[in-house]
């Protein structure tokens, strides 16, 4: 039956796709984890918040010139401004400039983990079908019929698959992201005590 073969032949379109999307998520978590990586090293001073309570507006010049990333960036933006309203209106206007780059590949990660199993299951259920129409042409054939229902869950399993690395993957960048934004505001909250008029 043509429609059958159509069926079986979607099923495995299905099974490349997910295939196809596997590859994808991994390529995005170990960019995004190599990104977070470097921006950490990038950006690193257990010194920082000291510089800050003592008032060392000279160290906290060159951390920020000589560091690239989101603390320094703060940092620099920070500097010189005179009241709370201008750190506030500056550090916000920084980080939703900088948010395109630090959640890159995040909304991808977070559509594969919740869509790649009802493909999964939409392949399985093509893949039934396929079984059922093997059974309903009469001529018994126990090895096709199982190969069908076999290669039916395998598409569940790799659905899964795909999605779950996706989810813990957008789970643990999504908590370092708040974690980094919090240490953000955090930085600029301790700079508006220490540098603001009255302050």
């Amino acid at each position: 039956m043509a429609w059958l073969l159509i069926v079986e032949w979607l099923a495995r379109l299905i099974l490349v796709a997910l295939i196809g999307l596997s590859i994808w998520s991994i390529a995005i978590i170990l960019e995004r984890r190599r990104f977070f990586k470097a921006l950490e090293e990038k950006d690193e001073s257990s010194k920082l918040f000291d510089w800050i309570q003592s008032g060392a507006q000279v160290e906290l010049s060159q951390y920020a010139k000589n560091h690239d990333g989101l603390r320094s960036g703060t940092v620099q933006v920070l500097l010189g401004r005179k009241s709370v309203t201008q750190m506030e209106k500056s550090a916000h206007s920084f980080w939703a400039r900088q948010r395109p780059q630090i959640e890159k590949g995040l909304p991808i990660l977070g559509t594969l983990g919740s869509t790649t199993p009802f493909v999964g299951l939409l392949g399985t259920i093509l893949g039934i079908i396929v079984a059922f129409g093997e059974l309903s042409t009469g001529q018994l054939d126990s090895q096709k019929v199982m190969f069908a229902l076999a290669e039916a869950l395998l598409l569940t399993a790799v659905g899964l698959g795909v999605a779950i690395p996706a989810v813990v993957a957008y789970n643990y960048f999504t908590r370092r992201l708040l974690m980094l934004l919090r240490e953000c505001e955090a930085i600029k909250d301790a700079m508006a005590a220490q540098f603001t008029e009255g302050g």
